[in-house]
């Protein structure tokens, strides 16, 4: 089950929005209550630091809002707050990949310390938590920039999308994609099974049953990203155009990639109907992971030829 992180960077706010902090923490106590009620999360909040120390301004704590929300009568949204079990530090009890992982990380976007919530979310495919208190915060899905060690063993920028809670809309979207999830199956052996109910407009090249074998340690992770990839499949079938409208990153490979034989090759995996082609196109998941993707402007068509390691570069 997935878990809630509070971002941290979302409760920095001018003395002007103080009284609309109420508002907020009304619309997450019915967003946060939706998704622990459709069992996509534990009823459970993890922070960096408690209430006592989250601070909103200067003399006003994320305390202070729980008290306020008591005082103004919203007695059922102030006990939702209060019977969150908070888990300090963030890495507390999970697992050693995703310490691993997370240690060998830089925040970039929001940098550093106050960065290290949406970063944890991005790692361990979490849920953040996040005050609408910027245009940035107030959408279901968040970027994340960060520095990682990519297969060249150099430190590379990379960039994740996440899933976010701001208003309870949020919660709804996210709830949607958790219920395809479920239907998804808790293992690569039951997604394989139930791919074409699942996901009826993607096809899957024969290679990627043993490619999901392979990653079950990102399990996760994957069915987000091939969730958030089926979405496009399903509004490109109904709008039409030259691509999909892509609901996560997919990217072509470069120029060096597609004049390099050698690399090209790398690309070319056994399709669903016969035969080979090459697979340019990509997403990223998790640690260096890619989902290669074939799209067909003509008949509509994507399929996923490969899941897994980077490859060769």
């Amino acid at each position: 089950m997935r878990k809630m992180v509070l971002n941290h960077a979302s409760l920095r706010v001018g003395q002007r929005q103080r009284d609309e902090i109420a508002g907020w923490l009304m619309g997450l106590a019915h967003g946060m209550a939706e998704l622990v009620n459709e069992g996509v999360v534990r009823s459970a909040l993890r922070m960096e630091r408690s209430p006592y120390e989250t601070f909103f301004l200067d003399d006003y704590s994320l305390w202070d809002a729980y008290i306020d929300l008591q005082r103004g009568g919203q007695r059922d949204e102030f006990l939702f707050f209060v019977r969150l079990a908070s888990k300090l530090p963030l890495l507390q009890d999970v697992t050693a990949r995703i310490q691993e992982r997370f240690l060998g990380c830089e925040s970039l976007s929001p940098p550093h310390e106050e960065g290290k919530p949406l970063l944890l979310c991005a790692i361990a495919d979490w849920i953040s938590i996040s005050f609408p208190s910027q245009p940035d915060w107030n959408h279901s899905r968040l970027t994340v920039r960060f520095l990682e060690l990519g297969p060249n063993a150099r430190f590379e920028e990379t960039r994740e999308e996440i899933d976010n809670v701001s208003i309870p809309l949020h919660a709804t979207e996210i709830t949607k994609q958790h219920q395809h999830r479920m239907i998804a199956g808790s293992d690569p052996t039951a997604l394989w099974e139930n791919r074409q109910t699942v996901f009826p407009n993607l096809g899957f090249g024969p290679g990627v049953e043993e490619n999901l074998r392979r990653s079950a340690g990102l399990f996760s992770v994957i069915v987000g990203k091939l969730v958030l990839i089926s979405q496009s499949a399903d509004e490109w079938a109904i709008t039409g155009g030259p691509a999909p409208d892509w609901k996560t990153k997919v990217t072509r490979e470069g120029t060096n990639i597609r004049n390099n034989p050698t690399l090209l090759a790398a690309r070319r995996f056994p399709s669903q109907n016969g035969g080979f082609r090459i697979f340019e196109w990509h997403a990223r998941y998790g640690n260096n992971g890619r989902i290669h993707l074939f799209f067909d402007a003509a008949t509509q068509a994507i399929e996923i030829g490969y899941i897994g390691p980077h490859l060769p570069l």
